[in-house]
């Protein structure tokens, strides 16, 4: 007698539709192949609908990010720091990034954005919302204000001052990549770039390097074709086991067991 086997539910994905465009369809597809998918369109509800759905993982949909908009999801990050969240914005990525990252977003994807990208991430996030990781430590009422991401001093000559390291690690994240390079680029120390860096985007230019490299690890081996050890070496690791390490550290699971459509999500024990 054949013993039954009980699925894996799939998380709950709550989609914050807060655009003034049409839906994507493909978008919405995608992200119904990893999750169970809730939409919510109306910002006065966002923190209700938030705590009645009980989701597992966030999405925001912005067209233009503005004070209503960022400070609604300001709101339900507060509320729900155990929860990954990926934010769509037609925003240009420098002039959020400062904001997102401080606030504790997991990714944010400028849109339109391509489907395998789209795919990568949305598999990642439903990963990470599977094994439940720690909550973000909650910032002090106040900080970052999401007006203040948007203001125009917030992409100030500083923030920009930093833009060749972006554009470093963008074209150069499959070959050597350094701090002091990087730094070089800027017409920094690398100690004064350092602290701009974190002041800036909230985190080391390690983390925001390694973060560049698992994303298109993620999207490669969601792409399929590609073995492991050329995700890694073409990402910019030589190094299989250190991959593997970094890997999880950043999703949740192995580039091995990654997430393809079709297969099934791991246990949240694992």
């Amino acid at each position: 007698m054949e013993r039954a086997t009980t699925r894996q539910p799939k998380p709950l994905l709550l989609w914050f539709d807060f655009s003034y465009r049409p839906a994507d369809r493909e978008l919405r597809i995608v992200a119904a192949r990893f999750f169970r998918v809730e939409y919510s369109t109306r910002l006065d509800r966002a923190l209700e609908d938030a705590g009645q759905l009980a989701p597992d993982a966030l999405c925001f949909e912005v067209d233009q990010p503005d004070e209503a908009r960022l400070q609604t999801l300001q709101d339900v990050l507060r509320a729900h720091p155990q929860l990954p969240v990926l934010l769509l914005t037609i925003e240009h990525w420098e002039s959020l990034a400062v904001w997102a990252f401080r606030a504790g977003v997991w990714n944010v994807l400028a849109t339109p954005v391509a489907e395998a990208e789209f795919e990568a991430n949305i598999a990642g996030l439903a990963q990470v919302a599977t094994l439940r990781r720690p909550p973000r430590t909650p910032r002090p009422p106040g900080a970052e204000a999401p007006q203040q991401a948007l203001a125009p001093s917030s992409v100030d000559e500083h923030v920009a001052r930093l833009h060749p390291a972006l554009q470093y690690v963008r074209r150069h994240y499959g070959d050597k990549v350094t701090e002091t390079e990087a730094a070089r680029r800027c017409g920094m120390s690398r100690f004064a770039f350092s602290r701009a860096f974190h002041a800036a985007f909230g985190t080391t230019f390690r983390d925001f390097l390694m973060r560049a490299r698992i994303s298109e690890a993620c999207r490669m081996l969601v792409e399929g074709g590609h073995t492991v050890t050329e995700v890694a070496f073409a990402t910019g690791f030589t190094d299989g086991s250190y991959f593997a390490r970094v890997f999880r550290h950043y999703t949740g699971t192995l580039p091995s067991r990654y997430r393809a459509p079709g297969r099934e999500l791991p246990p949240a024990s694992q």
